[in-house]
């Protein structure tokens, strides 16, 4: 058989390496069978590489390379079938926890929220804050004893005066007049005893030699004494104007400071009209002062005498005055059921005037049983009071308590109460013992987290000084 055209000259193929051989005989019968008119018609194309073997000649492949397109095709199926199976995945998670989160929901409505928290320790003393009022430690008005007309006066309002000191003069004619008159009447008494005497001693003489009676003695005798009677009542009469004319002179009766003058030259000073003026001064001293204080009858047993205090006042902002206990009236108002107490505290610089309005802080001990709660955690029922709990599995009971006093916002809780019990907030009127409740927020943990933070910041803020 002759060599198909186009391949002469090749030869038998005998020079050619051992791995060539196959493909040459292959391609040599596809040409001959398209050289005897077979169906098959073979194109010729530019050998191309192989793609296992790196440099050697492609004759396999179809047209236009279709077996390794195909190849291409099913792996972006694959690939685009994973993406779209990823999608879904993506999808179907979130509606798979939202379902759950819905059966949570629907569960969760069916009980009733509460916000809880856990009861407070108070301190191991505890400020009892009451409004006071400053009195002088010494405080006294002065008064008229006689009638008349201010002569004069010499301190005023604000004065500081020294105890004797002149302050004012009545001009009180009447009592002048009247010594006067009672000092001409003792006058008269005298002479008229100095006459008695004599006459006395005369008769005495006379009844040794019995020129007289005794009877006649005896009258002598009650007439003197008649006379001795009424010059001492003369000069008790006198004595007594005498006193009354003293007290045209207004003094201090100690050393102080004068708060009120109510009196100026000419003032009607009487006792017996109702429209003159009776007070004339008042003297107050305010270097030690008195502080008068109404303390509420359920604090009566903490206030013990000797105890510190401490007085403050707002028109004195940063000034604390250090004050002791010293008295209290030991008797409870029946109208306003408090306990007068007094608190002397000391004011050498005077900025705490006469009749001031201060505030006194009491420091007071706590009891170690007492638990505080706010106000808004009481139930308040017909047969006592009570707190609702919530128990480690979320079901309430109530608790009937004993009260202590009434902090403002917090109350105190002397019985019935442990310390790591969940006391409800604002309880709803519904609840039920043993009832099942939701726990929507327990504002003991975000209290303590806040006070931890508060206490941090304290200290970076202490570091930083």
């Amino acid at each position: 058989m002759s060599s198909p055209e186009g391949l002469d000259g090749i030869g038998d193929g005998s020079e050619l390496p051992n791995k060539e051989r196959p493909m040459l005989e292959d391609a040599v019968k596809r040409r001959s069978l398209a050289h005897h008119g077979e169906d098959e018609v073979v194109e010729t194309r530019e050998p191309g590489m192989n793609s296992d073997s790196p440099g050697e000649v492609d004759f396999a492949g179809g047209a236009n390379g279709a077996p390794s397109k195909g190849r291409g095709v099913r792996r972006f199926a694959v690939l685009f079938g994973g993406a779209l199976l990823l999608l879904f995945l993506i999808g179907l998670i979130p509606r798979f926890f939202n379902q759950i989160s819905l059966r949570r929901a629907v569960v969760a409505s069916e009980k009733t929220p509460v916000s809880v928290i856990l009861p407070e320790k108070p301190k191991p003393e505890s400020d009892l804050l009451l409004p006071g009022t400053a009195r002088g430690y010494y405080e006294t008005p002065l008064w008229a004893r006689v009638n008349g007309y201010i002569k004069n006066w010499w301190v005023d309002i604000g004065e500081r005066v020294q105890e004797g000191q002149l302050m004012a003069e009545i001009d009180a004619p009447d009592i002048d007049k009247s010594v006067e008159a009672y000092e001409g009447a003792l006058h008269q008494s005298e002479a008229n005893l100095v006459i008695a005497r004599i006459t006395l001693d005369r008769w005495k003489g006379l009844i040794l030699t019995r020129a007289v009676s005794q009877q006649a003695l005896d009258e002598k005798q009650a007439m003197y004494d008649a006379a001795l009677a009424r010059v001492n009542a003369a000069r008790g009469q006198l004595q007594h104007y005498e006193e009354l004319q003293s007290f045209k002179k207004i003094v201090a009766p100690f050393s102080g400071i004068v708060t009120a003058r109510n009196i100026d030259i000419g003032t009607l000073v009487s006792l017996g009209s109702d429209k003159a003026v009776h007070e004339l001064y008042r003297v107050s001293v305010n270097d030690l002062m008195r502080v008068y204080v109404a303390v509420p009858q359920n604090y009566v047993p903490q206030i013990q005498l000797g105890t510190w205090a401490d007085v403050t006042a707002t028109e004195l902002p940063g000034v604390i005055y250090h004050g002791l206990v010293v008295r209290t009236a030991q008797a409870v108002d029946p109208l306003s059921r408090t306990l007068l107490t007094e608190v002397d505290v000391g004011n050498p610089d005077g900025k705490i005037v006469v009749n001031m309005y201060v505030d006194v802080i009491f420091h007071l001990p706590t009891a170690s049983t007492l638990l505080l709660v706010p106000v808004n955690a009481v139930v308040y029922r017909s047969d006592g009071t009570f707190l609702i709990t919530v128990d480690k599995h979320s079901k309430i009971h109530y608790g009937k308590v004993e009260l202590g006093h009434d902090l403002g916002n917090q109350m105190e809780i002397a019985s019935g109460l442990r310390p790591d019990e969940r006391v409800i907030l604002n309880p709803p009127e519904s609840l039920e013992e043993g009832e099942e409740v939701l726990v929507a927020a327990d504002l003991s943990k975000s209290k303590s987290k806040s006070e931890k933070a508060e206490t941090g910041e304290g200290k970076k803020h202490h570091a930083s000084r």
